[in-house]
C-alpha cells in the first residue's frame, strides 16, 4: 500500500524550477479479505513531482539550487584568483601594473572590490606554500562551460600583458591552465589570439 504522509515544495530536477511534490511510503500490510489491517515493514520511500510525476530518491528535498549556485560562484572566484597570483608569478618578478590588472580583472568577474595588500598577501602565501594550481583547476573544471573555462585563460592573459610583455614562463603558465581545464592548445591559442 502506498501512502503519501509528506507534501510540500521542492526543485524538480526535471522540470528545473520550484514544484509541488508529496513522498511516497510504500509499506506492506497484512490483509484479511482484502482490507489492509496491521502494517508490516517500510518497502520504500520516494519523492514524487506532482506536475511532471516523475520520482526521485527522498534525498533530492536536500538540494537546494541557489546554495549550490553561490558556493560555486564563490569556488570559481577564488579559482580566478588564485590563476592570477600563479600568473603574476610566473615569469618571477611582480610588478605594480599586474597587480593593478589582477584587482580589475578581479572586480569585472566578481563585481567586489579587493585591495592591492590583499593580493599581496595571497601571492605571498602560494609562492611560500608552493601550491599547485591543478588541484584548484579540477575543483572547477567539470562545472565549467567554455565561456567559463576562456574567461579564466583571459583573466591569467590579462595579468601576464599587464607588464608588456609575454615572456616564454607566462606562456607556459598559460599552456598549464588550459590543459589543467581540459582544453586544447589549439584551443588556448585561439583565446589567447582573440584577447590580445
Amino acid at each position: 500500500m502506498t501512502t503519501t504522509p509528506q507534501k510540500g515544495e521542492f526543485h524538480c530536477p526535471t522540470c528545473e524550477t520550484t514544484r509541488n511534490y508529496g513522498l511516497k511510503r510504500v509499506r506492506r500490510f497484512f490483509t484479511l479479505y482484502f482490507i489492509p489491517l496491521i502494517p508490516l515493514d517500510k518497502l520504500g520511500e520516494y519523492v514524487e513531482c506532482i506536475s511532471c510525476k516523475d520520482a526521485y530518491k527522498p534525498s533530492v528535498l536536500d538540494h537546494d539550487p541557489a546554495a549550490n549556485r553561490e558556493r560555486f560562484e564563490a569556488e570559481y572566484q577564488t579559482t580566478i584568483k588564485k590563476v592570477m597570483m600563479h600568473m603574476l608569478l610566473a615569469d618571477g618578478v611582480v610588478e605594480d601594473s599586474e597587480i593593478e590588472m589582477a584587482q580589475q580583472v578581479f572586480q569585472k568577474v566578481s563585481g567586489r572590490e579587493i585591495a592591492q595588500s590583499a593580493l599581496r598577501e595571497e601571492i605571498y602565501l602560494i609562492r611560500e606554500s608552493q601550491e599547485p594550481l591543478a588541484e584548484s583547476l579540477s575543483a572547477v573544471r567539470g562545472y565549467l562551460n567554455e565561456e567559463g573555462k576562456e574567461m579564466v585563460i583571459k583573466a591569467a592573459l590579462y595579468v601576464a600583458l599587464a607588464d608588456g610583455e609575454f615572456q616564454e614562463e607566462e606562456q607556459r603558465m598559460l599552456a598549464e591552465i588550459g590543459a589543467g581545464l581540459g582544453m586544447t592548445h589549439a584551443h588556448v591559442q585561439g583565446v589567447i589570439s582573440s584577447a590580445a
